[in-house]
């Protein structure tokens, strides 16, 4: 804004008192210092808007890296929810592996627990059988021999009973026991 006095006539001046005089430079001056101050008002909107603008454009910055950093982030753990899944995946056909793995095994073993409990009761059925033979045997040796002898000593023949008894009764702890 550019203000100046108008042009006095050389006609107007002489007819001019000293103090209108003044009073027009007092107001011309108080024009010029409103001027200044307007115009250091428009520098300083100026600047400050500058730096809003600045401070608008760093924050949209700001804003549009964070956004990017987000997206990343979502990609990163969309990555890691699909590599749990496969683990999950992973690991529940590794358990169901295992366990059909452990039931051929356990079946393996019953079956074997089983033969060998067939084959130790057809021993003790034969170990039984002569057993009885051998106490029938030891009991009509073991009066013939008492009577022929007569000592108090057990016959070799009645040990071998004893033995027997004792054997069968181990055998009969063992399976009861499981």
């Amino acid at each position: 804004m550019v203000l100046a006095l108008p042009h006095l006539d050389g006609e107007a001046g002489p007819t001019l008192q000293p103090s209108q005089d003044n009073e027009l430079q007092k107001q011309y001056l108080e024009l010029l210092q409103m001027k200044i101050e307007l115009e250091e008002s428009c520098k300083k909107k100026d600047e400050l808007l500058r730096d809003t603008q600045r401070a608008l454009a760093e924050e949209q910055a700001k804003r549009e890296t964070a956004e990017q950093e987000k997206q990343l982030l979502e990609e990163r753990c969309k990555e890691m929810q699909q590599k749990i899944k496969l683990l999950e995946i992973m690991f529940n056909k590794s358990i169901i592996q295992l366990k059909a793995e452990m039931m051929i095994e356990t079946e393996n073993l019953l079956r074997k627990r089983d033969e060998k409990i067939q084959r130790l009761e057809a021993q003790i059925e034969v170990l039984t059988e002569k057993k009885q033979n051998d106490k029938n045997d030891c009991t009509s040796e073991k009066t013939a021999n008492d009577k022929e002898e007569n000592r108090s000593e057990h016959s070799w023949w009645s040990k071998i009973c004893d033995l027997i008894q004792e054997l069968t009764s181990l055998l009969a702890k063992f399976f009861s026991s499981g």
